[in-house]
């Protein structure tokens, strides 16, 4: 899933801490965002535009991070509407809610510990590329330094 790059500018410790957060916030946010899916999007979102002026490394691992998050949306969407709809109209669970509530449990358990992974080797200052996201963040993310204090 994940594939690792090695990194081909100088970065200095607090740039490898950013960006290794930009996951870890994720993380945080599944405290407060098991109810609602969204939450862990906006947390994402809000930690890249606090680090909007840091060095390339930093935004595009922000980045990565939130279409990680986005990904994970309409399937918790889904399994949340679907769950709320049982409990209203008093309905027992058919096989097919079990089976998809069970995907959306493994896919969101696997993808937070490879968030938790990830948070660790880009900790190191190794560059991981998640599949198919990665070529995605590529074309998104600005290649213009911004660092106002690079020289």
């Amino acid at each position: 899933m994940t594939q690792y790059i090695d990194k081909t500018e100088q970065l200095y410790p607090h740039e490898i801490e950013q960006a290794s957060n930009s996951y870890l916030m994720a993380v945080v946010a599944v405290i407060a965002g098991v109810p609602l899916p969204i939450v862990n999007v906006i947390a994402s979102f809000l930690f890249y535009l606090g680090q909007r002026k840091s060095s390339y490394f930093v935004r595009w691992h922000c980045i990565q991070a939130i279409l990680a998050q986005a990904i994970m949306v309409p399937f918790n969407s889904i399994a949340i509407g679907w769950t709320i709809r049982l409990l209203i109209d008093e309905n027992t669970p058919d096989m097919y809610y079990i089976m998809y509530i069970s995907f959306v449990l493994v896919f969101n358990i696997v993808e937070f510990f490879t968030v938790i992974i990830t948070a660790a080797e880009v900790r190191k200052g190794k560059n991981v590329r998640w599949f198919l996201i990665a070529n995605l963040t590529d074309a998104i993310t600005s290649k213009e330094n911004r660092d106002p204090y690079k020289i």
